[in-house]
């Protein structure tokens, strides 16, 4: 039977006054969190009224 282990990191937008993500360091996590064994399996939008404040990315790998 496979078993796996999960993680959820928290990404927030940066700025005061916008909405900003930085992609590069997006994907720079992401690869990362892959090179580890980590495989991404949701993205959770924490959103209020439309608009996106921050994401969940949650990763699962077997253990």
């Amino acid at each position: 039977m496979k078993k796996f282990e999960y993680k959820t990191i928290k990404v927030d937008s940066k700025g005061n006054w916008s909405i900003k993500f930085n992609a590069e360091e997006i994907d720079k996590m992401l690869n990362e969190l892959g090179i580890q064994g980590w495989e991404l399996v949701n993205v959770q939008d924490l959103g209020v009224g439309g608009t996106s404040y921050s994401f969940h990315y949650t990763f699962k790998r077997e253990i």
